[in-house]
């Protein structure tokens, strides 16, 4: 017997998810899809990501694209839940809704449902497509299409994703995973640069300030592909906001893996 255990669902995008046929919960947990991503199949179920578009009659620039996750037995445990099982974008979605005051560089929220079919347990979790977004990766190294940044135009994405980060440790969470692969940023109308981070499934509180610190910022530098010396002195003058850093601050740096030498 199926029956939906819980459900959220954006007020502003409840219409275009009832014309797309994605509020019947049961019918899309056997739905075939054209996976953006192939399932992960592990920790005793699977989860896979698929993009969709909700009106896909309309004119390109008036369509509207999520993406939904959808996962079944798809486990984690923490030692900050008393290591009980937990889907994992049941985590997610409550990350993002925590955050969603303190920072916009999370995704926006569509839709959220968990649910239970016999024996096994579900959710899926849809979120807005980062159309028009550059993905850090293939942005810095030219792929897809995309024209890589010069020297001037990367400082500012550099500092709206230190931005990022720093607003993110200051509501007292850690990504756990902060890397190139899970940022996009997007030019906006003033030169500057907004960002967004994905798959915060990982993520969680943290009472360490130091430690949300050290933990993600470098896990960014060692995992962003081309970042030079010079690009992490001013991710790290960006995060800190500073043009020169204390003893304290120097210290901290150094423990830092893949940080720079200063």
């Amino acid at each position: 017997m199926f029956k939906i255990k819980q459900q959220w669902i954006a007020p502003e995008w409840e219409d275009a998810l009832k014309q797309a046929d994605l509020l019947n919960i049961e019918a899309l947990t056997t739905r075939e899809f054209d996976w953006f991503e192939e399932p992960n199949r592990r920790r005793g179920g699977w989860s896979g990501v698929t993009r969709i578009v909700l009106n896909p009659d309309a004119a390109p620039q008036d369509q509207q694209a999520v993406f939904l996750k959808i996962q079944q037995n798809h486990f984690y445990r923490a030692p900050n839940t008393c290591f009980l099982k937990k889907l994992t974008f049941e985590r997610e979605f409550e990350v993002i809704r925590q955050l969603k005051s303190a920072t916009d560089t999370i995704p926006e929220l569509v839709l959220f449902a968990k649910w239970r079919s016999g024996s096994d347990v579900g959710a899926l979790l849809i979120t807005k497509a980062l159309d028009g977004w550059y993905p850090l990766p293939d942005w810095i190294q030219g792929k897809k299409g995309l024209t890589p940044p010069d020297e001037v135009t990367f400082q500012k994405a550099l500092e709206a994703i230190a931005k990022g980060a720093r607003e993110i440790h200051a509501a007292g969470w850690v990504h756990l995973c902060f890397s190139a692969k899970h940022l996009f940023v997007s030019p906006k109308g003033d030169g500057s640069f907004e960002s967004c981070v994905i798959d915060m499934e990982k993520s969680r509180k943290h009472l360490s300030a130091k430690y949300r610190t050290r933990k993600d910022c470098s896990h960014f530098m060692r995992h962003t592909p081309g970042l030079t010396e010079a690009h992490k002195l001013i991710f790290l003058q960006a995060y800190i906001q500073t043009d020169t850093f204390t003893d304290a601050q120097k210290r901290m740096i150094h423990k830092m893996r893949g940080g720079p030498s200063i």
